[in-house]
């Protein structure tokens, strides 16, 4: 319970902050559409387990909440026991803060775990931040989504 409230407390933190600046407009849309496209390269290099795409997408201080920090995560590539055969995130919803981001959606991960087929699905939020002319991920939180 102190560490859903102590998240909690973090995320809506990030929001105050966030709030607080006054948004860029993209009137045009395309800051939008790389950070879904960002988005679906993470996805894809999740199934195929490619730790330099993984590398270049996220900041160096990239943690998810609660979690791995980015070379663990990485790390995690070296031996999946559950064969991904895709992951696909839906539902995105981005706003953008001048050089800062918040991406929200749900990632649906079907694989194989020893013949056996599983589906899970994850509500995510990540902050992305542009440094240097391209954009990054810094930090991600995830939770099973409800089942319906």
């Amino acid at each position: 319970m102190k560490t859903t409230l102590s998240i909690l407390a973090l995320l809506l933190a990030s929001f105050v902050v966030a709030a607080a600046q006054v948004p860029k407009l993209d009137r045009d849309g395309k800051v939008e559409l790389e950070l879904r496209n960002l988005v679906r390269a993470w996805d894809d290099a999740y199934v195929k387990g490619d730790r330099a795409t993984l590398d270049g997408l996220l900041a160096p201080e990239f943690a998810f909440v609660g979690g791995p920090k980015k070379a663990e995560y990485l790390d995690s590539f070296k031996s999946r026991a559950f064969m991904v055969e895709s992951a696909v995130s839906t539902e995105i919803q981005v706003q953008v803060y001048g050089d800062s981001a918040v991406l929200t959606g749900l990632d649906t991960i079907k694989g194989k775990n020893k013949d056996q087929t599983v589906v899970t699905r994850w509500l995510y939020m990540d902050v992305w931040i542009k440094r240097s002319g391209r954009w990054q991920c810094v930090k991600t939180y995830s939770m099973p989504a409800p089942t319906r």
